[in-house]
């Protein structure tokens, strides 16, 4: 994704009041049951950094690098860090097949989400694992998540354009052209034996339409981050939390669980207003037609 235009899209839809944001919310709270205090994380492929952002934020103690190989994305992530003050968090240009400037046993965790199927095909996954398994130190976590291809074009079409009302045109494009370049499952089993004993391979249950490589062994998340996570979760609009609860959903069908957010109340109501209150006017990203598609999903999902 070396074009701009494509890469603000990608940032956009990221974004806190995004479409994408319940699917980094999932990865944050998974992330965070492998990441230690002091622990060197390296994120593959990081874009624009609203996923890395968010982890370093809800992780503070931890240090984050992140590489990619378009500079329009490393300047939209340069861009993102600096909006929330980060200081845990640097960036190196590189491509993820070729980690030269990191040395071999050199970080204790190694993650992506969302953009291996940005690589043009299988040698170059199987490339891209053996580099992060060499920079892995022995005892590191692994935790590589991505789409997964489905087999109908309907299917696809179906996950690209059910928020079209509240993406731009040029991100469902994208959106749909990353699902056709999406590798098989096959395909990740294969590459993932690189990382040795004990490496995981999940999906969603019924649509496979998300993969998840880890490693390493999930610790109970701390208070902190469990209110880190709330808090983003109490931001999120009623159907970007349906779609996060569609998410957990999906991955606890595939043996892949996700530690419980207890529903938040945002805006409790008096108990007894002297006077109506006065309208208010809410942007909301997510529109009474997003409630309508989203409920479309949940009747079309077994279409799949």
């Amino acid at each position: 994704m070396a074009d701009a235009s494509q890469a603000e899209a990608f940032m956009v839809a990221g974004r806190e009041d995004g479409v994408i944001a319940p699917t980094y919310l999932f990865h944050t709270l998974q992330l965070s049951r492998l990441i230690k205090p002091g622990d060197v994380v390296l994120d593959l492929a990081c874009g624009p950094a609203n996923q890395l952002a968010q982890v370093a934020r809800v992780n503070p103690e931890a240090e984050f690098i992140g590489i990619d190989a378009s500079e329009s994305m490393l300047g939209f992530a340069a861009d993102t860090v600096k909006r929330f003050a980060l200081d845990n968090v640097r960036f190196e240009s590189c491509y993820i097949q070729d980690l030269k400037p990191f040395a071999d046993q050199s970080v204790d965790l190694v993650m992506s989400t969302m953009s291996l199927h940005h690589l043009p095909d299988e040698k170059t996954l199987t490339a891209s694992f053996q580099e992060a398994a060499r920079v892995l130190k022995p005892d590191g976590a692994v935790y590589l998540a991505d789409f997964s291809r489905l087999k109908r074009e309907a299917s696809r079409r179906f996950f690209a354009e059910q928020h079209a009302e509240q993406q731009s045109e040029l991100f469902t494009t994208d959106y749909l052209n990353s699902l056709r370049a999406a590798f098989t499952a096959q395909d990740f089993k294969q590459a993932m034996q690189v990382f040795g004993a004990g490496v995981r391979f999940q999906a969603t249950g019924l649509v496979p339409f998300m993969v998840v490589v880890s490693k390493g062994q999930p610790h109970r998340l701390t208070d902190t981050v469990l209110a880190h996570c709330k808090a983003i979760h109490a931001s999120l609009q009623p159907p970007q939390q349906q779609d996060f609860l569609d998410l957990k959903r999906f991955f606890s069908l595939g043996g892949l669980s996700t530690p419980d957010i207890p529903p938040q109340q945002r805006h409790p109501a008096p108990s007894k207003p002297e006077t109506p209150p006065a309208p208010r006017t809410v942007k909301k990203p997510y529109t009474d037609a997003s409630q309508q598609q989203h409920e479309k999903h949940k009747k079309a999902k077994k279409n799949f």
